[in-house]
């Protein structure tokens, strides 16, 4: 190729790369009060390209705050290379792909699996030192396998080994088999199915965009409360695709009666009315079983130190002593302080039972409402308890003491218990019966929110202390 060809060929990337901006509104020049380059009109193009579009006009926004050129390339590298890299490295090419997109990455992950787990098991032996040619991009043509033979069976063990560390290159954790049920072989046949690489891809790919979202100052009270608008509607897309499915299929009873299994679900805890009327049947049991033996209740509230914590919660500006941490590690924080003190709890022979409520906080940082019951001699005992162990991390900071735990005794003249957790319950299920939320916003909305947010990070919102499973009470309530 002869140099004018090549500089012919480079005009020619340049002139295609200043149409973007009439081809993408967030490119367009006018916005903003300097002009930018064509050369950085081809950058900016190239490096908005790996990230959603929910996310190109805010880092552009953000960049042309800034007066010097090189700062504002600067800025769009630096903070394009932070959010891909929320995904595995495998991945970061793939963060602006859509749900189609995924699917394909899905089918390409199980398929080569498949081709692993057959290549490796030849005449009932392993052949390690073979390589399996592993192509980096995905195929929207990856040729269907023949489904697995029990050829894997005799060299299980160094298949599961080989397949484990692939699924690990996707930070997806690996399968268990010590378990009961759980063996190598079912192990391999896990990874080898495009079902079992969706749910985990597709819970990667939504936290990487609510970390996104959450990164880039998206996500508090005074623009889009506890999760991005795009967990939000991926969460509902999902929710309506189900209820889709479910609406498509229907059972046949022993006395011939059909019913789509939309209507079956409904009958259960997938229902939310249902569901939330089971919590507070529960939680009105527990009250009346405390006022039968003269215990007292006491209402806790339990939050992280301020490093999990993105932004201000008044003025909404990013928080500098934030650490990068998401809401799914501050809830893991949460929960190891909950076995410290409930360790300390048995110890010391205090036995509390109760509701707990993990709910987010405006920038999606959780925070638990703890509403228990305990024989009124231990009660500061219990105090202590919790204050010693919510301190142990970083108490050392500004209003640490008064912020990080709370305690309320009920009174009972002024309310019942339940009625105090009933306003906790509802935002974290439907909303209904509030009239405003706690930071203003519609209690509907909200609730949609806290349910995407919940689905995203992989959070129990409720759960029991003490008293019998759930599925006993279920039963017992049956009798009369």
């Amino acid at each position: 190729m002869t140099a004018q060809s090549n500089a012919e060929k480079i005009e020619y990337k340049l002139n295609k790369f200043s149409h973007v901006y009439q081809k993408f509104p967030f490119l367009n020049h006018e916005r903003y009060e300097c002009a930018v380059d064509r050369a950085d009109v081809k950058f900016i193009f190239e490096q908005l390209s790996k990230v959603p579009d929910e996310m190109k006009q805010l880092i552009l926004d953000n960049a042309f705050k800034l007066k010097e050129r090189r700062e504002r390339n600067l800025y769009i590298l630096h903070h394009t290379e932070k959010l891909v890299s929320f995904l595995p490295e495998k991945l970061r090419r793939s963060m602006a792909t859509d749900d189609e997109g995924v699917r394909v990455i899905v089918q390409d992950c199980a398929d080569r699996c498949r081709r692993m787990a057959l290549h490796h098991n030849v005449n009932g032996r392993v052949k390690p030192s073979t390589a399996v040619p592993i192509n980096e991009d995905f195929s929207y043509a990856t040729k269907r396998l023949e489904p697995l033979t029990e050829i894997c069976g005799s060299n299980s063990g160094e298949t599961f080994r080989i397949l484990t560390e692939y699924a690990a290159s996707f930070r997806i954790e690996a399968i268990k088999v010590t378990e009961k049920g759980a063996t190598e072989l079912g192990a391999i046949k896990r990874m080898c199915d495009k079902n079992w690489w969706m749910r985990r891809l597709r819970k990667i790919f939504n936290q990487a965009y609510q970390q996104t979202a959450i990164e880039l100052n998206l996500v508090h009270k005074y623009k889009q409360i506890y999760a991005s608008d795009l967990t939000v509607k991926k969460r509902q897309q999902q929710r309506a695709y189900n209820e889709q499915m479910l609406s498509s299929m229907s059972v046949i009873n022993d006395a011939g009666q059909r019913f789509s299994l939309k209507e079956l679900s409904d009958l259960n805890v997938s229902n939310p009315a249902v569901r939330k009327a089971e919590l507070m049947v529960r939680m009105r049991g527990f009250e009346e079983l405390s006022k039968e033996h003269g215990h007292q209740g006491i209402f806790i509230t339990i939050t992280c130190p301020s490093k999990y914590h993105a932004v201000y919660s008044k003025s909404g500006q990013p928080n500098p002593k934030y650490q990068h941490l998401t809401p799914y590690q501050a809830n893991q924080y949460l929960c190891g302080l909950w076995s410290r003190i409930r360790a300390q709890w048995n110890r010391k022979d205090i036995k509390p039972y109760g509701f707990r409520v993990s709910e987010p906080q405006h920038d999606g940082t959780p925070h638990w409402h703890i509403l228990l019951f305990v024989e009124p001699q231990h009660i500061d005992e219990l105090k202590q308890v919790v204050s010693h162990y919510a301190l142990e991390e970083d108490g050392d900071e500004k209003c640490a003491a008064q912020n990080r735990c709370d305690f309320k005794l009920i009174d009972p003249e002024k309310g019942s218990a339940t009625g105090y957790i009933a306003k906790y319950v509802s935002k974290n299920i439907d909303g209904l019966g509030l009239d405003v939320g706690v930071y203003g916003e519609n209690p509907i909305t909200a609730a949609q929110r806290v349910d995407a947010w919940a689905s995203c990070w992989c959070i129990r919102q409720f759960q029991q202390i003490g008293g019998a499973s759930v599925s006993v009470w279920r039963e017992l309530r049956r009798l009369n």
